[in-house]
């Protein structure tokens, strides 16, 4: 029988910096437990559904399978919701986030519900701005995706918490060439994860293996790191930690870069 949720493979990497790090363990021990209070525990009313899934877990050992049914949460949701890995990156065509404007700074066809606030602001940073080589600015909604089960063990997935803010998107070497997974591509940006989260409390990172393809080169994928500064939160020192992203951002690129080779991406 298959897991209900994909998983993650070679996760050992981030575990062990988790577990070295005093202040994300406690970080997580707070989300696991806060979910786990009466105010957040999910009691399912059909109890063969619930069986059904606490069968399946042990059988598979499928521990996300039951927190899912629990909590409402994988193992990998409750790491992101504890800001201890970036949500998942699907490209510009994603759900998540999702762009408002093109990379010249034009909305998109069927961008709705734009104060002329927020735009003239977005406009302003992308004038004044100056994108690092292979990154740039967008307007962009982000969420929080919760997923619950539906019929047996089918799973919907919904947005919630939406987050209207500056993204600003770096092209990284493609960690796919070089034999990683997803979970072991997570654990190479993992400190500059955490030092985005350091200069810029409440920012939303992203993080995409191998979603980056360009026109004139689309047999040569790239990976992605996308750094969400909601509006309300950044609006008065946007510029400023739009330069602290970038040199941190760029840090990491170099010594991905160093263990990529120099040809691993096209600057």
């Amino acid at each position: 029988m298959k897991t209900v949720l994909p998983r993650e493979q070679a996760v050992e990497a981030i575990f062990s910096k988790i577990l070295a790090s005093p202040e994300a363990s406690e970080r997580l021990s707070e989300v696991f437990y806060r979910h786990l209070d009466d105010d957040h525990l999910r009691i399912d009313e059909d109890r063969d559904h619930f069986l059904k899934v606490l069968f399946h877990a042990y059988e598979n050992g499928d521990v996300s399978a039951l927190l899912l049914e629990l909590m409402g949460k994988s193992m990998f949701d409750l790491l992101r919701e504890a800001y201890l890995i970036p949500q998942k990156f699907h490209g510009k065509a994603g759900e998540n986030p999702v762009f408002l404007t093109d990379v010249k700074g034009e909305l998109l066809p069927g961008a709705e519900n734009i104060s002329s606030h927020v735009y003239a602001k977005f406009q302003e940073t992308w004038k004044n701005h100056v994108c690092v080589p292979r990154s740039a600015l967008y307007l962009a909604d982000g969420y929080d995706l919760i997923r619950t089960y539906t019929e047996g063990l089918n799973i919907k997935e919904e947005k919630e918490e939406k987050k209207r803010g500056i993204l600003v998107l770096y092209a990284l070497p493609d960690t796919r060439k070089y034999g990683l997974t997803e979970a072991q591509a997570y654990s190479v940006v993992w400190d500059t994860f955490r030092k985005i989260q350091q200069a810029a409390p409440r920012a939303v990172v992203f993080y995409g293996q191998e979603t980056g393809v360009k026109q004139e080169s689309p047999d040569k994928p790239y990976d992605e790191i996308g750094v969400l500064l909601p509006m309300h939160e950044f609006e008065k020192k946007m510029l400023q930690h739009l330069e602290e992203v970038d040199g941190i951002v760029l840090s990491c690129r170099e010594k991905m870069m160093e263990k990529a080779g120099n040809d691993s991406l096209d600057l």
